[in-house]
């Protein structure tokens, strides 16, 4: 069975990503992007491979405007951005809930604005939509509302069930273990943009045997070496015509 993780992977949602890590991090209501300045945009757009659990967006965009004087352009490392993330002065689960009120009010504020953010990968979105019986779910760190809201804005006809989210500080190696309570030992795919995510499920559930097959979505909010990283760390990066290809070849699980 294939499991997608949503931002990155199945939608682009990174102008929405950065407008609510900003309109968090300084308090600030704006409903698109151009309001916000373009230094620190451009700066937490390029480090957003970065972030895994969405609360910690706060704190890289917090660094952003601070550091988008000294070097637009820069690209912080693995420990750099770790240091970063060390130095923040609120709990994670608070950084959290903090973007998800911050999107709730965005979505209020200006609904239509909201979801011309988000654009589908293509053409892995339209394949999904023509297979509503195909076996994947979704596993994000994204609220389960917005990821709800865009599947049936954007024409996927997923149950609401079949989405595991980030609510309430749920994370993904608790919400993989439901999945795998729900569906039983049966063969696991799951894609991720997120190197670090990949890793944190390796040594999670694939530590003793092995039951967990991990991949890298090369077309989401990925770095430059992180294709390279995914090889040697015994992940298999693919492209979107590759998932298609496996799509193709999954099993039904409609009836579980």
């Amino acid at each position: 069975m294939l499991i997608f993780d949503f931002d990155g992977v199945l939608i682009n949602s990174l102008d929405e990503i950065v407008l609510s890590s900003y309109n968090a991090a300084t308090g600030s209501r704006y409903t698109s992007l151009a309001e916000a300045p373009g230094g620190p945009v451009k700066l937490f757009k390029r480090n957003r491979f970065h972030v895994q659990p969405i609360g910690d967006a706060v704190v890289l965009m917090n660094w952003c405007l601070t550091s988008h004087r000294i070097d637009l352009n820069r690209i912080l490392t693995r420990e750099e951005y770790l240091n970063i993330i060390c130095g923040a002065t609120t709990e994670l689960i608070d950084r959290t809930n903090l973007i998800y009120e911050t999107r709730r009010r965005l979505i209020e504020m200006d609904p239509k604005r909201w979801l011309a953010m988000h654009q589908p990968y293509q053409p892995l979105w339209d394949e999904l939509t023509k297979r509503n019986n195909c076996a994947f779910v979704i596993l994000t760190n994204k609220n389960h509302e917005a990821t709800l809201r865009l599947c049936r804005h954007f024409g996927l006809s997923i149950n609401s069930r079949d989405i595991y989210s980030g609510d309430h500080g749920v994370t993904k190696i608790d919400n993989m273990r439901r999945i795998q309570n729900r569906f039983g030992t049966e063969s696991f795919s799951f894609i991720d943009d997120s190197i670090n995510n990949l890793k944190e499920l390796d040594l999670f559930f694939n530590e003793e045997k092995k039951s967990l097959s991990l991949l890298l979505a090369t077309w989401g909010y990925t770095g430059a070496k992180d294709a390279a990283t995914a090889r040697q760390s015994g992940y298999t990066p693919l492209s979107q015509s590759d998932v298609i290809r496996r799509l193709l070849c999954s099993h039904f699980i409609r009836d579980k």
